[in-house]
């Protein structure tokens, strides 16, 4: 009989197929298929409101919260940069950038960002079902910093020549500003700013937990939905085993024809025996499996002439992993030839970077014992200064400062110098400052600190070409002081250093000139004032480098700042020298702590 498909029986047959759909043969699985579909509708619904939900919180969070808090986070860090512009501004009269940076901070960046902030607090206000991030607080720190612009700039009219940084009432007004209004003032508005974003970010991580809770709630409800969906399949494969025994006998023939390792192509009746006829069948299978496994797993350990036995001719599978096999042992040689080649380059390029690293690091050193033997011996300076100490503290291998003595009859000479920069480049300008040096006074026999500047600074110039086409900042700071034995008397001279003498207990500082040795941009034909000062016995003076006022450190990270150097000095007077050298080195240790050195540090002290 021959059957024609005609379009009413491809429509029947859609029907049956919607009524089969549902009519399974067993009335409990499909009762426990229809509720499973409902616990995925309902789940799917749950699951779809609870992502919405947490999308909105999440965009919220994104687009509104995080960058309303790191705007606050940028005002608290502005407040902390314009405390520190404006304490520059005062004590760094050549700190030009940072002047520059304060104008900026209050015409543009300030601006620019409160009226971001303004923006939020409008969208704020006008989104009622917006969480209340804003408070009348902010405002309140935009008044108070307000007026702290008001203070800094009141500092920037006052300093902003070099006359005005050299008029004392001018000075100790702004440094009087610094201390009892910038600072008090920037650290209000820093604890009401953290406030605030701790306020903030409190409810960020509120929002947080809620989207946390809601997943998790999620989780909960998809497990449960999953574990109604196994009780339905264990019933299914339960109620549906008694029904099993046509599929199985369908199955026979393709487990034979798998058994030998071939694809099925035809369907075979079934036969008696059948679950003997199957267990011959999964044995075959199981064995073709094994050694499948056995195979592969030698071929991830390496061994790639493993050997492999294939079921038939046509057995597909074994065909396709010798042929895998073939490929691999054939790409594992090439591969093999390019690690050697490889590896051979890698160990050829690091040997040579092992010996540039060994020769960079022995020059360095060794350009480190050349700039210590150039240095005065201890014994030198306490022939003449028996009360004395050097504290001498390089920043890298190299130093940038230096200190340089000598004698000529009945006077010493006795020199801290703080060349351009630190490390290898500052080491090269003191072995050019020790040699200018060595010719002024040794070989020229010039002791006038006044004059010795003076010649420095030519000789400087012609040294480095400061004269000619080549333009260039190399300089040094330098404090001078001659001592006449005789006369038990000081003169002293500085170029950017000063002199600070101790006289009955008492603290003198005499400042130096603001001319450095050197340096484009300034006069070319200086001029060094000389000061001359009679000395009596405890009397003790102090030459220094800027590397110990300019040492970040203590609780907060900050400088340790000229007054806080002044008041140690002080303090160690009723010290011998050697113990104050000590105290020192420990000072500065405790107050480093764990921050990088920022500069190099000399400090000479000789008692009389």
């Amino acid at each position: 009989m021959i059957y024609l498909y005609t379009p009413r029986l491809a429509h029947e047959s859609a029907i049956n197929m919607k009524i089969g759909f549902l009519n399974t043969g067993f009335p409990k699985i499909t009762l426990a298929f229809v509720l499973v579909i409902i616990i995925v509708i309902a789940n799917v619904c749950f699951n779809y409101y609870i992502i919405r939900k947490n999308k909105a919180t999440i965009q919220e969070m994104t687009e509104v919260i995080n960058p309303y808090i790191e705007s606050l986070e940028e005002f608290n860090l502005m407040v902390t940069e314009s405390k520190m512009y404006a304490t520059n501004w005062v004590y760094l009269q050549n700190n030009v950038d940072d002047k520059k940076s304060l104008d900026s901070l209050h015409k543009k960046r300030y601006p620019k960002l409160k009226k971001r902030l303004d923006e939020f607090i409008i969208a704020f206000h006008n989104n009622k079902d917006s969480r209340q991030l804003v408070s009348d607080s902010l405002v309140e720190v935009f008044v108070k910093f307000y007026r702290l612009i008001g203070i800094e700039k009141e500092i920037m009219r006052t300093l902003v020549s070099f006359d005005d940084y050299e008029n004392p009432a001018k000075k100790f007004l702004c440094e009087e500003l610094v201390e009892s209004e910038v600072l008090p003032r920037t650290d209000s508005i820093m604890k009401k700013l953290n406030s605030i974003i701790r306020s903030n970010r409190e409810t960020a991580v509120a929002m947080k937990a809620e989207i946390e809770k809601d997943s998790s709630r999620m989780t909960t409800i998809m497990m449960a939905a999953s574990f109604g969906l196994l009780v339905f399949i264990l019933m299914a494969v339960f109620f549906i085993s008694n029904g099993i025994r046509e599929p199985v006998l369908r199955m026979k023939s393709i487990v034979q024809q798998l058994g030998r390792g071939e694809l099925p192509e035809e369907k075979i009746e079934a036969k008696k025996n059948v679950i003997g006829d199957m267990v011959s069948s999964v044995n075959a299978l199981s064995d073709s499996f094994a050694q499948t496994s056995t195979f592969a797993n030698e071929i991830g350990k390496g061994n790639l002439n493993v050997h492999y036995d294939k079921l038939s001719d046509n057995d597909l599978l074994g065909n396709a992993l010798i042929n895998m096999r073939n490929s691999l042992r054939s790409y594992s040689e090439d591969m093999e030839q390019q690690v050697k080649e490889r590896t051979h380059e890698v160990i050829i390029k690091g040997r040579k970077l092992e010996i540039a690293y060994k020769e960079i690091r022995d020059s360095i050193n060794y350009a480190k014992r050349i700039q210590e033997s150039i240095l005065p011996g201890n014994e030198m300076v306490t022939h003449v200064f028996k009360n004395s100490f050097i504290f001498y503290k390089p920043k890298d291998v190299v130093c940038g400062d230096f200190y340089w003595f000598g004698q000529q009859g009945d006077e010493a000479v006795i020199a801290a110098i703080d060349c351009t920069g630190h490390g290898v480049p500052g080491a090269l300008m003191t072995v050019i400052g020790n040699s200018l040096l060595n010719q002024i006074v040794t070989s020229g026999g010039i002791t006038s600190p006044s004059n010795i500047l003076t010649q420095l600074d030519k000789k400087l110039h012609e040294t480095l070409k400061q004269h000619g086409n080549i333009i260039t900042n190399d300089g040094m700071d330098a404090a001078v002081v001659r001592y006449k034995l005789s006369k038990n008397e000081v003169t002293f001279a500085g170029a950017k250093r000063p002199l600070y003498l101790f006289k009955k207990g008492e603290l003198i500082e005499i400042k130096g000139d603001k001319s450095p040795i050197g340096s484009f941009g300034h006069n070319l034909h200086k001029r060094f004032s000389e000061h001359r000062i009679s000395m009596n016995t405890g009397d003790t003076l102090y030459m220094f480098s800027d590397g110990v006022q300019d040492q970040f450190g203590g609780d907060n990270g900050k400088k340790f700042m000229i007054k806080q150097f002044r008041d140690l000095l002080t303090n160690i007077q009723d010290l011998p020298m050697p113990q104050q050298a000590t105290r020192i080195e420990k000072e500065m240790h405790e107050w480093q702590r764990d921050y990088e050195q920022t500069d190099d540090m000399l400090l000479i002290g000789i008692r009389f």
